[in-house]
């Protein structure tokens, strides 16, 4: 028990490594499109074809022997249509990118207006939040800055401050912590996340449709730029001996299902292998059962690109 809820807790921690590195740089088109959790992920096409060892002397290519000319007769004989239709189709090793035998996907394919649209909101969208280090470089300083605003409205209500001038200056200090706070919290998805959905609950309450609509756009932006909520797919991670297997991520609302696609004699095949409450908590409500990153050293930070690994509590069997 303790040992698969351990490698559910480090699959979820290198997938989110692997889900950051997915982004919208000005209007190149993304590797996956993440969207809420009540819709499907979709991906661009691959083709992956074997690829002989001998196909840059393809031994049934005849286009060397036979001449497209035509006869006499005026009628391309048989060689001649073989050699032009091989040359038409032919390609060669240069072609590939040498690590599956892939097909190059065209660089001159025309991109659909809505699509392009929707890479420019995303973009637009992420611009809006902090990611990768930043998002905890961001919290920390969102938490010394409580607790300073802490400290000042404590001495305030206990009448520290003697002089009008001093009580002026402690006011405007709390003021201005107050709205630094708030800016640098609107810079973090997962408590705009937060602070979304329970605008929404209260303007469902109310049945203002207006903004109902607007909360619910509001969620669903913040939502797309939280990595571990967006990690839909097949992934393949290592079980210990039984070696490399994958799982299938889905998610119940915030909640995500790693489903085995292989299994093994503890979790067989189609069945559960661990879930993760993901469910989002904003920056000023400490959670007792949070978990808090691991900071790499100077070395592993190089290797994984990154200074911080997140880890979230899951109940695996």
């Amino acid at each position: 028990m303790v040992q698969s809820s351990t490698l559910g807790l480090v699959a979820i921690s290198m997938a989110v490594l692997s889900v950051e590195k997915i982004a919208v740089h000005s209007f190149v088109q993304p590797q996956g499109t993440p969207v809420s959790s009540s819709r499907q992920i979709s991906f661009p096409l691959h083709m992956s074809v074997p690829l002989p060892d001998d196909m840059s002397s393809n031994k049934w290519d005849k286009s060397s022997q036979s001449s497209s000319q035509p006869d006499d007769s005026g009628i391309p004989d048989a060689n001649s249509l073989e050699s032009s239709s091989s040359e038409m189709s032919k390609f060669t090793t240069e072609q590939y990118d040498g690590r599956d035998g892939a097909f190059p996907l065209p660089d001159v394919a025309e991109i659909p207006e809505t699509r392009q649209l929707r890479w420019e909101r995303q973009a637009l969208v992420q611009s809006k939040f902090a990611s990768g280090d930043a998002v905890f470089e961001l919290r920390a300083s969102i938490a010394e800055l409580r607790r300073e605003l802490v400290d000042v409205r404590t001495q305030v209500e206990d009448g520290v401050f003697k002089v009008e001038a001093e009580m002026k200056m402690a006011e405007r200090r709390i003021k201005q912590l107050e709205q630094e706070v708030l800016t640098l919290n609107g810079r973090d998805a997962e408590f705009m996340y937060a602070v979304s959905l329970e605008l929404l609950e209260k303007a469902r309450d109310e049945e203002d449709e207006e903004l109902v609509e607007k909360y619910m756009v509001q969620a669903e932006e913040a939502r797309l730029c939280i990595p571990q909520l967006n990690m839909h797919g097949l992934w393949v991670g290592k079980y210990g001996e039984h070696g490399y297997e994958m799982i299938n991520v889905t998610y119940s609302r915030d909640t995500l299902v790693a489903t085995k696609v292989t299994g093994d004699q503890n979790v067989p095949k189609g069945e559960v292998s661990f879930t993760v409450d993901l469910s989002p908590q904003s920056s000023s409500a400490e959670s007792p059962s949070s978990l808090e990153p691991i900071e790499l050293n100077p070395k592993a930070a190089r290797q994984w690109g990154k200074s911080y690994l997140p880890r979230h509590l899951g109940k695996g069997q």
